[in-house]
């Protein structure tokens, strides 16, 4: 009987199983199908409905131009600090987006240099040096792929803005023509100006050599003139007080030769005057002399009797009172030399009621400094 009702139910089983068309494993596995090919589904109408949605963004072009500062090759002379401008040209004109420049010096910078003026100034170091300058335009992250360029070069000295011509005398009847050069040095520097050249419409004058030390005894071979801060520089038209166009360091001691010389730059009388101390072994006489002389001033005691006939007073007046006596005496001081260099081109350099402007470049013949003076007139 079990045996029957096993085998009836085996029976329903199938039946019921044919009736559906398929077992459960190949439902899942028709199942899994459909996923997969809803999911492609999907996926290949993503795109199309994204590209839908997105709208189209207007294409933007930037067009960037220096309007301002040197030109293409110019030769820069007489300043250090360049100032730039610039502007842009956006299409299309509506855009309401804000435009910020990007600047960029080759040899200065080394990135570069969000701003949103239109212009950029610059100051350049010393020297002879090519720069090229960049610029180009920006709206959020469009960019003007060529940026507008200008290359040029800086022509100034090393020392512009130490040494300038500081003021220009014209020729007159009673003095020749003068340039005044200033200093503004560090405190140990010097510059050697031998060579240096002063550029007018008389034409080029170069700076010669000259003597630091003018000794009376012998005379040293010329030097280049080594110059330090705090001097003055006096480029005179004339001829030097000492043959031609010999020059000179000015010290203590060159008054003494105001009696038989004439300067065209003035010599200041500074000579040292003797100490009580020097003269206490002298005359009385022979004391009040030298103490009422005046500086720098060659004693003339011919006609002084009390004098004249003393024989220790006459050998120290001719001994020490005088530039030789000086210059033995005093030329190891510290103090000894000044501050002036005397300079002579013995060519007038100053053209008179009449305008001009003076050059003065370096012994390479970079610009350091020029001076203009006078105006044109018509006549």
């Amino acid at each position: 009987m079990k045996s029957i009702l096993t085998i009836i139910a085996i029976i329903i089983v199938l039946i019921a199983i044919m009736a559906c068309g398929q077992g459960p494993k190949d439902k899942l596995a028709d199942f899994g199908l459909a996923n997969i090919f809803q999911s492609q589904k999907t996926v290949s109408q993503k795109p199309a409905l994204e590209e839908k949605e997105k709208p189209q963004e207007p294409s933007i072009f930037i067009n960037t131009y220096i309007i301002a500062g040197p030109s293409e090759g110019e030769i820069i002379e007489g300043t250090d600090k360049i100032t730039f401008e610039f502007e842009a040209k956006i299409y299309p004109e509506e855009s309401e987006e804000r435009i910020y420049f990007e600047t960029k010096i080759e040899e200065i910078d080394d990135d570069w240099k969000k701003t949103y003026s239109q212009k950029r100034t610059v100051k350049f170091p010393p020297g002879q040096q090519e720069y090229t300058f960049l610029v180009r335009a920006k709206i959020k992250d469009i960019v003007k792929i060529t940026p507008a360029r200008r290359t040029f070069i800086i022509n100034n000295s090393p020392y512009s803005h130490k040494i300038e011509i500081s003021n220009v005398k014209t020729e007159t009847a009673s003095r020749p023509s003068l340039i005044t050069l200033r200093t503004y040095l560090k405190k140990d520097e010097k510059i050697n100006i031998t060579g240096w050249q002063i550029k007018t419409k008389k034409g080029k004058f170069l700076i010669p050599q000259g003597i630091e030390k003018f000794n009376p005894y012998y005379q040293k071979p010329f030097k280049d003139i080594v110059i330090k801060n705090g001097d003055k520089i006096y480029l005179s038209g004339s001829q030097s007080p000492f043959r031609g166009e010999k020059s000179f360091l000015v010290n203590k001691c060159l008054g003494y030769f105001r009696k038989y010389r004439e300067f065209p730059i003035s010599i200041s009388k500074k000579c040292p005057k003797p100490e009580k101390e020097d003269i206490a072994y002298l005359s009385p006489c022979c004391k009040e002399f030298i103490l009422e002389l005046n500086r720098c001033e060659i004693p003339d005691f011919s006609k002084n009797y009390k004098v004249s006939q003393d024989r220790q007073c006459v050998s120290y007046l001719v001994d020490n009172l005088n530039y030789s006596g000086c210059y033995r005496n005093f030329s190891k001081d510290k103090d000894f030399l000044e501050n002036n260099w005397h300079i002579y081109l013995n060519r007038n350099i100053v053209v008179s009621n009449d305008w001009d402007t003076f050059y003065l470049r370096d012994e390479n013949g970079l610009f350091v400094d020029k001076y203009s003076y006078g105006s044109p007139s018509c006549e």
